[in-house]
């Protein structure tokens, strides 16, 4: 049973409490879910952090699945943001 990314977006909050992402009550599904996917995309980019210290996305990814396995997120949540972190780490890196 796959979630909503209404659903999806709300989970990756809990994840990062102190992100600002745009309010629900304008987001659809498809909304959502370009939110969702942009937001991962940033978060793998490192584009929060001074060019200097960035991260590799690699690197970032790692930390990332850390936070969500760790997280007190269903397991259901859990497996469905690792998809999409894959599904975008697998369109920005060059394997």
């Amino acid at each position: 049973m796959k979630r909503s990314f209404v659903e999806l977006l709300n989970a990756y909050r809990q994840l990062w409490s102190n992100r600002s992402l745009a309010n629900d009550q304008n987001l659809n599904e498809e909304n959502s879910r370009q939110l969702l996917l942009e937001t991962i995309e940033k978060e793998l980019r490192d584009e929060m952090t001074h060019p200097r210290v960035r991260q590799s996305p690699e690197v970032k990814f790692y930390i990332a699945l850390q936070r969500i396995m760790l997280s007190s997120l269903s397991d259901h949540e859990k497996l469905e943001l690792i998809k999409l972190h894959l599904e975008v780490m697998n369109k920005i890196s060059h394997y």
